[in-house]
């Protein structure tokens, strides 16, 4: 990948606040005449040169001097001084003078005189001579400005300057100097020279230190973000800042790879550090590196066959080069001790670095130690997860297949559906490999495929799920068993109902019901009911639904009363009838009884031990509460069950997802944005593009509302490219996609993404709901056109009065999920009309929005603050036509006055709606919408609190007349000034009369002029 931005070469810097305020603290202190010095520690990468950089930045900026010296690993060849010669070389250019006044100096200056100007006496001058002469000359430097001596890489330093730095260190004291030296702590072994100064220099009361550690996880992701510029996927990004652990070179070096494998410059970095190491140290990290990130001392021991005495040499060798470390949680779990490599991308580099041959012997041996009868303990918990990683990698494939086998049936026992997915999906790939594979493993290739695509679904691959689903039914189908096929095609279609399919899930469970004809009450029947009614439900065949709902009551009763098989499943299925029971009662309008059965739903699916039933009861709960604009229970709902799928492994299973992207949206809708901004994050989780896509499309909506316009475009740009499919994602893209386009000034983009959307949408439903909402902000891009001029009002209205029919008609045709249209749907088409007002000018807008500042009250804070801003628009448009209307009268009406009160008392209204507004746009961090209502406030001359600043040297002009003048400068007429500003063109003249009187200028022009001059004006008009 190329245009990867390096770093300290203008990437901004990211985190690291609590270390530049220590900085800031330090270079404060210097500058008022408080010495001091920061000791800046962090291993290689982690970033101390661009927080140098930013430091260096700030004193610039304060006016400190900056002398800057380096130091080099330059092995034996050392030059004393190294560091101290490259500051003073930039002291001398800068004044040559102080230099020249301590002729000590020029022994660090080679080439600065001739030598043969140097007297033999200056040749002979001590070490102290050279110390005081470096301390008076920074000292008499600060006198002028303060100073800053930056001196990087001191774990590199010579003896003389490690002596020098500590010379000055100790005597700072009311000069204006802050010392800042950095070093890689990971390369201060027990012997390093540099570890008793730093030990000498902590005491000292002027010294400071800083321990640099690894960044964050989210500020890590977004340097990787920065690194990137839009390159890379969310997922990428995550996966990416998670393999870095917060160092900033590696994440600089894995973005420039797109992240495969370790970069081979990268690799080379890693593994220069095992060349100080003995060979016995080089040969333990090698088979360390085979085991994994951590390894037990006593398989270490046995496999590297070394005796004691070399080992903990080796191991010693290891760890104070920073490589390993001891690790004490190892030392919980088992009577040995752990080690663990300092970081995944050293361990990484090791394995690559092995030969073929070596690798897989090393790997052989851990699997002789692992397997039965060997040292290893395969009754502890992982061990057979990990014999069946070194047997693959060791080419032993029966070994492999038997022991992930075992590996997957481990992580069911443990409820840990992604390590049955891998483990699972291992042994399938092996199982053609291996002859008589059903004897090597005790069970049938059927089995190990269900428990696959069960795993797929719930980790966030329904894709992959069907796809093993629809393979498991065909092995059964080549069986005598009917009985076992019928249960399969069960699972299939319950995986298809995951995937959001309607009408094959419904075929597909009517085929196992065929197979089940005449068999005796099961819980297998009984889940084939249950199915079929969630099919039906699917479909909106409310009465299919429910008599195949009772139908599974009615078999998983008969299972529970009588003790027959599968009675876990018949509870399970009755949970999940009753669930789509409650669906029926809601289409029936009858909301309470159905809250009532999901409540009962959720008790038995727990009981029965039944995640995905369990989950789902959360989810329609939480639909139903949201439907009834009962918003924080909503939430809450939706939180407490992504809270139960993300205990139980199963954050991405099909209505895991569903109560993910849920929680998302009702917690953007309620106005708790970041809590949906968190509940988006899917972090560096190995999820399918189809969970991605559904995340990414419901964090839009947020992204829009705060402003990173930008971000939400390429977002928009990477999903419509993807084509989605998915209902929810194709009304998403459109809303959140049109809503951008109108914030940019774009309303024909908004118009085609809501078309794309809606056309999108046909294939789903052709009256499908969310029609209400994507043709209200259709309606409001045609009233943009209108009112900017760029399409005339007739056709603009025509436009918007055809697609106001079309949202009038999914109202009235569409299929709610009760028996009448929910609040957001009547919120919406309430806006529907008033963006037709505004469209046509009417004179009734104002009321129109309040009627939708009153639809969206019950709990839709934002969408309630847009409307608050055009109903505000709205009245200050009412409030200019009555002065319109009294200068058409003239004083002869008799009227003026009281048109002058209604005008007051509307502006009034007016600025009422845009404090509130502005209130939650703040709240929310909503920046358009407060950009959009200062604004609007500005030109109407109202002030809002911080609405409405003046600048700086500007106190001469109101903000009224400041915005005049402004729109003045643009080139626009008074009477254009007037319908800007919503005031009439002879007020327009008022205020530039008063201008020109108090500027002095004698026409527009010169009014203009003078105020630029005077800095009254600027480039935004304001």
């Amino acid at each position: 990948m190329t245009g990867v931005a390096r770093l300290g070469t203008g990437t901004p810097l990211v985190g690291r606040r609590d270390e530049l305020r220590s900085l800031s603290a330090a270079l404060d202190a210097a500058a008022a005449g408080s010495a001091g010095a920061v000791l800046l520690a962090g291993e290689a990468g982690v970033g101390k040169t661009r927080l140098i950089a930013e430091a260096v930045g700030r004193a610039q900026a304060a006016g400190f001097v900056v002398l800057t010296g380096r130091c080099l690993d330059t092995g034996e060849a050392t030059l004393p001084y190294l560091p101290f010669t490259e500051a003073l070389r930039g002291l001398a250019a800068d004044r040559p003078e102080l230099v020249d006044a301590h002729p000590t100096l020029h022994r660090l200056l080679p080439g600065s005189r001739p030598r043969e100007e140097v007297t033999a006496g200056e040749r002979d001058l001590g070490q102290l001579r050279v110390f005081d002469a470096v301390l008076s000359v920074l000292s008499e430097r600060s006198a002028q400005d303060p100073l800053l001596l930056v001196l990087e890489d001191v774990h590199w330093a010579d003896t003389s300057s490690r002596d020098l730095l500590f010379f000055l260190v100790s005597r700072l004291g009311g000069q204006r100097v802050l010392v800042l030296a950095s070093y890689r702590g990971d390369d201060l072994h027990r012997r390093h020279p540099l570890r008793p100064l730093l030990a000498e220099l902590v005491r000292l009361p002027a010294v400071t230190r800083i321990d640099l550690a690894a960044l964050g996880t989210a500020d890590a992701e977004q340097l990787v973000r920065v690194l990137a510029d839009g390159t890379l996927s969310d997922a990428s990004v995550a996966r990416i800042a998670r393999r870095s652990e917060g160092n900033a070179f590696f994440a600089e070096e894995l973005v420039s790879a797109s992240d495969e494998g370790v970069p081979d410059g990268l690799a080379e970095v890693l593994l220069a550090r095992l060349d100080r190491l003995t060979p016995g140290a080089r040969r333990v990290l090698r088979a360390a590196a085979v085991a994994g990130r951590r390894v037990r001392h006593e398989r270490l021991a046995a496999v590297v066959g070394l005796d004691v005495d070399e080992l903990e040499a080796a191991l010693r060798s290891a760890v104070a080069h920073h490589i390993l470390m001891a690790d004490p949680a190892g030392r919980s779990v088992t009577a040995g001790d752990t080690y663990v490599f300092r970081h995944a991308l050293l361990h990484e580099a090791i394995y690559q670095d092995l030969l073929p041959g070596e690798r897989s012997r090393l790997h052989a041996a851990f699997a002789a130690l692992l397997s039965p009868g060997g040292a290893g303990d395969l009754g502890e918990p992982g061990a057979v997860a990990e014999l069946a990683h070194h047997a693959l990698a060791a080419h032993d494939l029966p070994l492999a297949l038997s022991a992930s086998v075992r590996a997957a049936d481990e992580a069911d026992r443990r409820g840990g559906p992604a390590e049955v997915l891998l483990h699972a999906e291992r042994a399938l790939s092996l199982w053609p490999a291996v002859p008589d594979a059903e004897s090597v493993t005790g069970v049938s290739e059927i089995n190990v495929t269900r428990w696959a695509a069960w795993a797929a679904a719930a980790t966030g691959d329904p894709d992959r799920g069907v796809a093993l689903a629809r393979r498991a039914v065909e092995l059964a189908d080549r069986e005598p068993d009917p009985l076992q096929a019928a249960d399969l095609r069960t699972r299939y279609a319950t995986r298809l109902l995951e995937l959001g399919e309607g009408e094959e899930p419904r075929q597909v469970v009517a085929e196992a019901l065929a197979l089940f004809e005449g068999a005796a009450p099961s819980g297998d029947l009984a889940w084939a009911h249950a199915v079929a009614a969630r099919a039906a439900a699917r479909l909106d065949d409310v009465t299919d639904a429910g008599r195949e709902a009772y139908l599974a009551l009615q078999v998983a009763r008969t299972v529970v009363e009588q003790g027959l098989d599968g009675y876990d499943d018949a509870l399970a299925a009755q949970a999940d009838a009753l669930v789509t029971l409650s669906v029926c009662e809601e289409a029936l309008g009858r909301d309470e009884a159905a809250r009532t059965r999901l409540a009962e739903a959720k008790e038995l699916a727990h009981k029965a031990g039944n995640l995905g039933v369990e989950l789902r009861t959360f989810f329609n709960t939480g639909i139903s509460l949201l439907d009834a604009g009962r918003l924080d229970a909503a939430v809450a709902e939706f939180a407490a069950g992504e809270e139960r799928a993300v205990a139980t492994g199963t954050t991405w299973s099909g209505y895991g997802l569903e109560l993910r992207v849920a929680h998302v949206l009702a917690a953007h809708m309620r106005g708790d944005w970041d809590d949906a901004e968190s509940s988006a994050r899917i972090g560096a989780a190995a999820v399918s593009e189809t969970v991605a896509t559904r995340v990414a499309a419901a964090a839009l909506l947020t992204d829009v509302g705060r402003g990173r316009l930008d971000e939400a475009e390429r977002r928009i740009a990477v999903l419509t490219a993807a084509r989605p499919t998915d209902d929810q994602v194709l009304l998403l893209l459109g809303q959140a996609g049109a809503e951008s386009a109108l914030w940019r000034g774009d309303p024909g983009l908004a118009l085609q993404r809501i078309a794309a959307a809606r056309e999108g949408l046909l294939a789903w439903d052709p009256h499908h709901l969310a029609g209400i909402m994507l043709c209200a902000i259709g309606v409001a891009a045609h009233a943009d056109l209108a009112e900017t001029g760029r399409v005339p009002r007739a056709q603009a209205v025509a436009a918007a009065e055809e697609l106001a029919a079309q949202g009038r008609t999914a109202a009235e045709k569409g299929i709610p999920r009760g028996a009448h249209l929910g609040v957001e749907g009547l919120a919406w088409l309430s806006r529907l009309e008033a963006e037709l007002a505004r469209a046509r000018g009417d004179a009734d807008a104002p009321r129109m929005w309040a009627d939708v500042v009153a639809a969206f009250g019950y709990g839709d804070t934002y969408r309630q603050a847009l409307a608050r801003r055009r109903r505000a628009e709205a009245l200050l448009h009412e409030a200019e036509a009555l002065v319109r209307d009294a200068d058409a009268a003239g004083p002869a009406a008799g009227r003026a006055g009281t048109r002058a009160d209604s005008r007051a008392e509307t502006r009034g209204e007016a600025a009422a709606e845009l404090r509130c507004a502005l209130a939650t746009a703040v709240e929310l961090g909503a920046r358009p919408l407060a950009e959009a209502v200062r604004d609007l406030a500005g030109r109407a001359g109202l002030a809002l609190d911080d609405a409405v600043r003046p600048r700086a040297g500007g106190a001469v002009l109101t903000p009224r007349e400041r915005s005049v003048l402004g729109l003045v400068a643009g080139g626009l007429t008074n009477r254009q000034v007037g319908a800007e500003l919503f005031i009439s063109e002879k007020t327009v003249s008022v205020h530039l009369s008063r201008v020109m009187a108090k500027l002095g200028a004698g026409s527009r022009t010169e009014a203009v002029s003078l105020a630029w001059s005077r800095g009254l004006l600027d480039t935004t008009g304001s």
